[in-house]
This record gives structure tokens, C-alpha cells and sequence, in this order.
């Protein structure tokens, strides 16, 4: 077997280096030919991936979501199986798939050879395999400061949001699914049950189905918004007379006024709406437990 070894330098506090190495260690001596990869800047995981997709049998990511995201996309058309480490600031798509965080673990899961065939979304030209978000999310990680995301971790997602995301009315866009429209503040098209560490907002989502669960909230001001994410840990929202949930193979996001709306995919910005989803069914073989 021959596995390409991706990783982000700057993951774990900056010990993406030193992860990588013992990964490498640890594979070999599961007699598993290793090549590893460091990257150098945002996209480049996703380069890289897709030149060495061709010829492993198996891409290795280590980091956080964003980093597989980032190899997921450049892995588009492969028949290479993906392999993850989980190293970064946050390990959703490790907690829903239960991945072992303990390196020596990891490499074990990797080296037996188990897979999972995934679903993957996409927005416009990009992939996703946990969620895309429109809303307050995607305004919080476009103004997230990154030493604060290193520093404090999901405590800076939460005092980014409630600074840059209540302070103003809430942006609006439309949303098209199931032949229905729906005026909405925020949305969630999942592809997880788990939408950051263990907090699920698709929390039926089932990355194998063939379809995104999709989450759209119909409040329009900082007051019901607020209520919203109030309720998100406890798991009211799914109750909350503002929402809808329902199950889409695609749907289509617009805005509604003159203003950008950003959306983000994996916990990473993607692009200004609009934008057009949908899901390829089982699209990736992760290697799973």
C-alpha cells in the first residue's frame, strides 16, 4: 500500500511537523510505503492532493476540517481511499466517524484497511462532506482572528459570533427546496450529525443516504436568532416555531437584498450567495474503524 501523507504545519498548535513524522514512523512499520506532503498556505492541501490522488492508493490528511476539506476537494475523481489524523483546532467529521485522536491509533485505523463509502455535497464549485452554512456562521469565520481560533479554540468561534453576529439585523436570503421558497436569517445543509464539536444541528443526518438534511431558520431578528442558538446545545432548536428541517437532494440559496451573504463549507468561507447544492452519493472511501 502506498499512502501520501498531507498535513498543515501550523495544526495542533503548531506541531502539524512533529505529528507528521510519527505518522510516518507509524505507517511504515504497518509495511505501508509513506510520501509526505507539508503544505505551505490556504489551497494547498487541495493541490496537492489531487496530483498525488492519481498513484496512492491512500491520502492521508492530518489536521483539522479545513484541511480535509481542503484534500476532499482535490480528490475529486480519484479512486484513492482517504485516511485522516485528526490534528487540528476542531475534529468534527472525527468525532461523527469515530476516529481515534492517539496517533498509533489512527495509523492502526488507517493500516486495517476499513472503509466507509461517504456522500459528499457541494456548493457551487465547492465540496463539502460535514455541512455548508449560510448566515451568522459564515459571518463569524470571516471575521474570526486566527490567533484567537489558536489560542482559545471553540471559545473564540462563540466570542467572534456574538460580537460580529448580533450586532446587526440579520441578513436574509431565499432559499429553494422541494419545490417550496422560504425566507430565512440562517441555514445549514448537513451532511453530519455534528455541526461543531459535539453540537448537532442536522442532528438526523446521515452521510450515507444520498441527501443533505437541511436546516433553515425563518427568524429575522437579532432577538429570535438569538433564541435560536440559544437553544442549539440542549437541542431546542429543532423545536423552535421559526425552523424547518427538511431532506433535499439539492437546493438552490439566493439573497434577498443587495448586501453579500457569505456561506461557508466545513467551517471554512467558500464564496458569496448564490449558490446551488447538491449531493454525490457515496462519493468517498474513508477509512474508518
Amino acid at each position: 500500500m502506498k499512502a501520501a501523507v498531507i498535513y498543515n504545519p501550523m495544526a495542533g498548535r503548531e506541531r502539524g511537523g512533529v505529528v507528521a513524522s510519527t505518522i510516518e514512523e507509524c505507517l511504515g512499520s504497518h509495511g505501508i510505503e509513506v510520501e509526505v506532503h507539508p503544505t505551505q498556505g490556504p489551497h494547498d492541501a487541495t493541490t496537492i492532493a489531487a496530483r498525488v490522488a492519481q498513484e496512492a492508493d491512500v491520502v492521508v490528511a492530518v489536521g483539522g476540517d479545513g484541511t480535509v476539506n481542503e484534500v476532499v476537494n482535490g480528490m475529486t475523481g480519484s479512486k484513492a481511499r482517504l485516511g485522516i489524523v485528526p490534528a487540528g483546532t476542531v475534529n468534527v467529521l472525527s468525532l461523527e466517524l469515530g476516529l481515534p485522536s492517539q496517533i498509533q491509533k489512527a495509523c492502526a485505523v488507517i493500516a486495517a484497511g476499513k472503509t466507509l463509502s461517504m456522500d459528499v455535497g457541494w456548493a457551487n464549485d465547492r465540496r463539502f462532506i460535514l455541512m455548508m452554512g449560510a448566515g451568522i456562521d459564515a459571518e463569524t469565520i470571516k471575521n474570526l482572528n486566527a490567533k484567537a481560533k489558536k489560542r482559545y479554540r471553540e471559545l473564540a468561534f462563540l466570542s467572534t459570533g456574538l460580537k460580529t453576529g448580533f450586532s446587526a439585523q440579520p441578513r436574509v436570503f431565499r432559499v429553494f427546496v422541494n419545490g417550496e421558497e422560504h425566507l430565512a436569517s440562517f441555514l445549514v445543509a448537513g451532511n453530519s450529525r455534528y455541526y461543531g464539536g459535539r453540537i448537532g444541528i442536522t442532528t438526523d443526518a446521515d452521510p450515507t443516504d444520498g441527501l443533505l438534511d437541511v436546516l433553515i431558520f425563518k427568524g429575522l431578528t437579532i432577538a429570535k436568532l438569538s433564541g435560536f442558538w440559544l437553544g442549539v446545545p440542549a437541542g431546542l432548536h429543532l423545536h423552535n416555531k421559526d425552523g424547518v428541517y427538511v431532506r433535499a437532494e439539492s437546493l438552490e440559496v439566493r439573497p434577498a437584498q443587495e448586501e453579500p451573504i457569505w456561506y461557508q463549507t466545513d467551517g471554512e468561507l467558500a464564496g458569496i450567495l448564490p449558490a446551488k447544492l447538491g449531493i454525490d452519493h457515496h462519493a468517498i472511501e474513508i477509512l474508518v474503524p
